[in-house]
């Protein structure tokens, strides 16, 4: 008994040697430590996304106020451009079709003249020479007719001025256009539209209207227009979205450069600046295609600070840190 209890003793205290090297060892440092040692991630709350500085900076963001325009009014319009393939076929068929009406009609009045001058001609073949120069200037009007029927008259009478054929020649693109209900009135001349492609990839274009078209749109059920573009061909097939000049007073818009604007979920939105290190997403309505910038009818002000560069990189952080938001 008298040696169990020195024993005892001795492996207690051996246990306290070894708890207090244990504790006294340096331990790796906490999750929180780590965390907060850590980059910070931007921070996007019902407030706005949070950004440092640094941030900031590793993003690019460049902020400036809107300028402020002067405009007429306008009409928003969409569209598409067309493929040359049917409008070239249609006039090779009035070319072709009016080729053998001037052949047999020079035929015709060929065999007249020897019919006139002493029966060098038989009467069987007047009438004949007759009924083929009436079958091939059936055949033109009726050329000419699809020709009117399928792209209308405006364009119809600008085909002998060889505008078809130049067209092709130097890569010239056909578009249409189709405006709402309730557009420009009807009796309001439309010589001109600024036109870009849909997705935003191009400098606005001026569109030559040539004249209206002859059929409605099935979905906006309003006036379409034929157009051509000269400087700046495009894909056939292409979509566009154009702006008219529309009836009414003039008034004042902000102006903001295409970079500023992202779009998610089929809207269009900015990036507001609202506080030192904070920024607010807004969905704006877009006006007028401008040739620095587009117009924006609701959603910011002249007054607004708003992020003209790096705004996609803001939009893929408020989204958790995606390659883009851009749909």
């Amino acid at each position: 008994m008298k040696k169990f209890v020195p024993g005892l003793l001795m492996g207690f205290a051996l246990g306290a040697f070894a708890a207090w090297l244990l504790l006294a060892r340096p331990q790796p440092a906490s999750e929180a430590t780590k965390t907060e040692s850590a980059p910070t991630e931007p921070k996007s709350s019902g407030t706005g996304l949070h950004l440092s500085k640094e941030q900031s900076a590793a993003a690019g963001l460049q902020i400036a106020a809107p300028h402020v325009e002067t405009l007429a009014p306008t009409v928003e319009a969409y569209g598409r451009v067309l493929d040359p393939a049917p409008l070239v076929a249609a006039a090779a068929e009035i070319a072709t079709a009016r080729a053998a009406q001037t052949a047999s009609e020079n035929e015709y009045v060929r065999v007249k003249s020897l019919h006139d001058e002493g029966d060098n001609a038989s009467t069987q073949a007047l009438e004949t020479a007759s009924a083929a120069a009436q079958r091939d200037r059936v055949q033109l009007d009726s050329a000419r007719a699809r020709f009117t029927a399928s792209w209308g008259p405006a364009l119809m009478s600008r085909l002998d001025s060889g505008l078809i054929a130049e067209a092709i020649a130097r890569g010239w693109s056909f578009a249409r256009i189709d405006l709402p209900p309730g557009g420009p009135p009807a009796k309001m001349p439309l010589l001109t539209a600024r036109v870009a492609l849909l997705t935003g990839n191009t400098e606005p274009a001026q569109l030559e209207i040539i004249g209206p078209a002859p059929t409605a749109d099935p979905q906006l059920q309003g006036r379409g227009y034929l157009g051509l573009l000269r400087d700046e061909p495009l894909p056939a097939g292409a979509a566009l979205r154009a702006t008219l000049t529309g009836a009414g007073a003039p008034a004042t818009f902000p102006v903001l450069p295409r970079s500023a604007f992202v779009r998610h979920e089929g809207s269009v939105f900015v990036f507001v600046q609202i506080g030192p290190d904070t920024f607010e997403r807004r969905r704006v309505e877009l006006g007028q295609l401008l040739p620095d910038g587009v117009a924006v009818i609701s959603g910011v002000s002249e007054h607004d600070r708003v992020v003209v560069s790096g705004a996609q990189q803001l939009l893929s952080h408020e989204l958790g840190g995606g390659g883009g938001g851009e749909d």
